[in-house]
């Protein structure tokens, strides 16, 4: 499978044409699936790079891109916005559009791959136990003071690599599903819903004891703190709930955009 006729529009140098999974040696197949394929190769320079290519689907995403960018574009987007703000993440190279003979018509993503990290969810299976998620927990302070929301923030999506001075590093990856409010986000019911995906998931593994403690490290007063931990258990993850939750997040980042012009027009 080979991915060319890129358009136009992309950020950062991209090679072209965009090779596919099948065209260059040492490629290794990461994820397949209808919308979505994930592969990693050589990076020239050394070390590899991680190359998501998005299908488009052909309703929705045309007529939601009023409000948000396709989904590469998001995601480069957001993650170059959290390395702006030093926040521990993949690193974007380049995002393009494409049109594919297998795929139809595509966005690519391109970031350096975080050697020896693994993701959050095999160190839960593995240990059984939750390790110190207190970093993690600062670093999620961290992004939405940046004004970011994950969108799809769970163990698989948060990286793991190896402990240098004996307290293990996070890295966000993924943000594909994000936002970028003009403003920060911390602490708000925005943020929350990033909070309970995040601690629901987690909880499906490994016991929430030290769930209050990580709440405290992001920043969150007590009460805020027992509402989420109450609300865990009404916590729906199913599609049609998260796609209900998604709509009210993109009600509330118009309004949030249309506040913030508003506000640069009167000089505030």
């Amino acid at each position: 499978m080979t991915a060319t006729g890129a358009q136009a529009r992309s950020a950062g140098p991209a090679p072209d044409p965009v090779p596919g999974f099948e065209a260059l040696p040492g490629q290794t197949l990461i994820k397949e699936e209808t919308h979505t394929l994930i592969w990693s190769e050589p990076l020239p320079a050394g070390g590899r790079q991680v190359i998501k290519m998005y299908r488009r689907q052909p309703f929705y995403e045309p007529a939601s891109r009023w409000l948000l960018p396709y989904r590469a574009e998001r995601e480069h987007g957001a993650l170059s916005r959290l390395l702006r703000h030093g926040i521990a993440c993949s690193e974007p190279l380049w995002w393009r559009r494409v049109r594919d003979a297998r795929y139809g018509r595509c966005d690519l993503l391109a970031t350096r791959e975080i050697e020896k990290a693994s993701p959050l969810e095999l160190l839960l299976r593995r240990e059984k136990a939750a390790p110190d998620l207190t970093p993690l927990f600062r670093l999620l302070r961290r992004m939405h003071d940046s004004g970011v929301l994950h969108g799809a923030l769970m163990p698989r999506n948060v990286l793991v690599s190896r402990p240098v001075d004996g307290q293990p590093a996070f890295h966000l990856i993924d943000l594909a599903r994000s936002r970028q409010f003009p403003t920060g986000i911390a602490a708000t019911r925005i943020a929350f819903f990033d909070l309970k995906s995040l601690l629901h998931a987690v909880g499906k593994e490994v016991p929430l004891k030290q769930a209050a403690n990580w709440l405290a490290a992001y920043g969150l007063a007590e009460s805020d703190t027992q509402a989420i931990l109450a609300g865990l258990a009404r916590h729906r993850p199913g599609r049609p709930w998260r796609h209900l939750r998604r709509m009210e997040v993109d009600v509330r980042l118009a309004a949030a955009r249309i506040r913030h012009a508003l506000g640069a027009s009167r000089g505030e």
